[in-house]
């Protein structure tokens, strides 16, 4: 999902995989950091951190909502351009 207010775009995807312990949500945007352990998932921890360093060089946000086994819904928000 996108959408546009008056001067940024926001943009959502939702899953339904494992979810994201709220405990651990802050951390998965860490460097070698993952919200599930290796016999839960594939993945290395680095993913997402670069998704938060591009979007932040951008001087945007990103973040998640998430519950155990109820899937996530990643979110970032990014300035929208003058035309």
């Amino acid at each position: 999902m996108k959408e546009r207010n008056d001067t940024d775009w926001i943009v959502s995807i939702e899953d339904e995989g494992i979810g994201i312990d709220p405990e651990e949500q802050e951390q998965i945007f860490e460097v070698f950091q993952r919200g599930h352990s290796h016999s839960d998932g594939n993945g290395t921890g680095i993913g997402l951190a670069l998704c938060e360093r591009i979007i932040e060089r951008h001087s945007g946000e990103i973040w998640v909502d998430s519950e155990l086994d109820e899937g996530s819904t990643f979110s970032f928000i990014l300035p929208a351009a003058d035309t």
